[in-house]
Order: C-alpha cells, then sequence, then structure tokens
C-alpha cells in the first residue's frame, strides 16, 4: 500500500512538471495580439492629470504599448474615466460621480497628489475636464487599454462592452476588477474580451504553483500583474494590512517560476506601479514582461539605456 502510495506521488510530480515546462500540451498558449512592455497608470498621473485626455495623449506621443484607466458610471448613464466615485480628491468636491450627470461634473483640480507616490504632487497648468471612456476609444481606436472596472455592477459592464463592441476593439482591450466577482461577471459577460487577474486570482496562482496544481488548470486570465515590495511599503491607496498581507505574499506572488510558467502559456505579466529606476530594475529582475508607471517619460529614459547596456 506504501509504495504504491510513492508511485501515485511520484507519478503526479512528474507529470506536473511535465506539465509545467510544456503547458501546451494540455493548454492552448494565449495569443495577445499587442505588445504590453510599456503600461500608462491612469494615462500616466505623476506627469499629467490622470485619467484625462491630455494624460493619454502625451504617454501616446512617448510609445507607450498599453493605457492603463478606471471607470465610473454617472447618474445619466455615462462611462466616464476616473479612479474614484468621489470627486474630493480629484475635483475637490464633496459630491460623487454617480450622484452626478456628465455635464454637472466638474473639471479636475490643477493640483493633485500622484496616488501611487504619497506626497508627490502634478501641478498642471489648467484645470482638465473629465473624460467619457467613448472619447478616448474615438480618439485612440488603435491603442490598447486595460480597463479597471469600477463598482456599477450590470449596468456599468454592460455599457463598456457595448462601446469596445462600437469600436471593433475586443482583442486590444484588457477589463476587469479588484473584485472577483466583478471579474467573473466581465468574462460571463463578453468572453471576447481579455481580462486580467482579480487579486483573489493573483494571490492564488502562487499556492497552486507550489503544490503543482496549476499547471493542470485553465486560466481564464490573460493577464496576471501584481504589486512589488518597492510600491506596497510606499502606496497611499493600500491599508495598512493590506500592505501587511501583501509583503506576506510577495515572495510568493512573484515567484520567478510562476511567471516563467505564466510566460509559455501566453499570459501576460505587470508589475504595478513602478515609478523609479530602482523599481523599474527590481521588476525586471524578476521577469516581469511589463512595467506599469505613473511616470511614462522615465520609463522612456530606463528603457533607453537598459537597451543600450544590451547591446
Amino acid at each position: 500500500m506504501l509504495i504504491m502510495l510513492y508511485l501515485v506521488v511520484a507519478g503526479y510530480l512528474l507529470s506536473s512538471s511535465v506539465l509545467f515546462i510544456f503547458p501546451s500540451l494540455l493548454h492552448k498558449p494565449k495569443d495577445i495580439k499587442f505588445k504590453s512592455r510599456f503600461m500608462a497608470h491612469r494615462g500616466g498621473g505623476g506627469e499629467k492629470t490622470e485619467n484625462t485626455l491630455v494624460a493619454f495623449r502625451a504617454a501616446k506621443k512617448l510609445g507607450v504599448d498599453l493605457f492603463e484607466l478606471d471607470v465610473q458610471l454617472t447618474k445619466d448613464g455615462e462611462v466616464v474615466v476616473c479612479h474614484d466615485d468621489s470627486l474630493a480628491r480629484v475635483c475637490g468636491i464633496q459630491d460623487c460621480i454617480s450622484n452626478c450627470d456628465f455635464c454637472d461634473l466638474p473639471l479636475c483640480l490643477k493640483e493633485i497628489e500622484v496616488a501611487c507616490e504619497p506626497g508627490d504632487f502634478h501641478k498642471a497648468e489648467k484645470q482638465e475636464p473629465l473624460l467619457r471612456l467613448e472619447e478616448l476609444y474615438n480618439e485612440f481606436p488603435n491603442v490598447p487599454m486595460q480597463i479597471d472596472v469600477k463598482p456599477g455592477g450590470y449596468e456599468l459592464i454592460s455599457k463598456v462592452s457595448d462601446l469596445t463592441k462600437k469600436y471593433d476593439r475586443e482583442e486590444i482591450t484588457v477589463w476587469g476588477a479588484f473584485s472577483h466577482k466583478t471579474t467573473l461577471q466581465c468574462r460571463e459577460f463578453n468572453p471576447r474580451m481579455l481580462t486580467f487577474c482579480s487579486m483573489k486570482e493573483c494571490s492564488l496562482y502562487p499556492i497552486l504553483i507550489l503544490f503543482g496544481i496549476l499547471p493542470w488548470l485553465k486560466i481564464d486570465a490573460d493577464f496576471y500583474q501584481v504589486p512589488i515590495p518597492v510600491i506596497s511599503c510606499k502606496s497611499g491607496f493600500l491599508s495598512e494590512m493590506n500592505k501587511t498581507v501583501i509583503k506576506m505574499i510577495n515572495p510568493l506572488m512573484c515567484n520567478r517560476l510562476l511567471l516563467w510558467h505564466l510566460h509559455r502559456r501566453g499570459i501576460r505579466t505587470g508589475a504595478w506601479v513602478m515609478n523609479h529606476n530602482h523599481e523599474f530594475e527590481v521588476a525586471d529582475s524578476y521577469g516581469f514582461s511589463g512595467i506599469m508607471t505613473d511616470y511614462p517619460s522615465r520609463f522612456v529614459a530606463y528603457e533607453k539605456q537598459r537597451l543600450l547596456a544590451l547591446n
């Protein structure tokens, strides 16, 4: 009986190892049609007013591969590009996007704290208006985008999906949420659009890889993106409890073998939000395929130096 158990365990470990190295034996690799090395977080909120047209235009000029953005739903059903439902941080108004019609939304403040760089403020020359997702799609029809769907239920998910279909960009649009429930709703509502991992999935995959289970499982997500210590320790939007949890599980989430296996399956990986050269270097040392930043021009300078060093 003991010998049989040993044989079963050995067989499981051997087959898991084979699938870890050659996942295409069981799973069809993802076929993502665009690059995602260089990602602008909220359009590059450290250099231009976050999530506004001026930010995305500047990022495009710098050669960004992918725009990262957030969406909220107004009272009259418009999909607005903004991280917070509350207008306090971005516009200085004690009200919420969900309580306002689009035409009544105020302009953004000239000075806004960079969310992932506490104490660092972007100072704009003038106040910028909030942006509708349709305006962004219309101006940049061929630029890949990653949309973080904020709480808004099926109405917000439906409207984002409808706009994405309207502009024929399902293959170059990634969506999802920190919330696992919302991410599952996105996948169910429009399977043709790409998705990124929910925080639950980001936390689960590293554990599953340790026990040899992940190579056997179908992975629905197309992007695996996580924070690493240099950001989790300083982010203003993370609670102390979340920072502690991330520090504890970070060695698992940034496991080089996990990233290697995901790449073998065609799944893109990304580190967020990296804003300084030493942070870019740490992300590259782990083996992430992409880096998300609030400061696109800093990444451009870093990438030039990195490529020169390779040559």
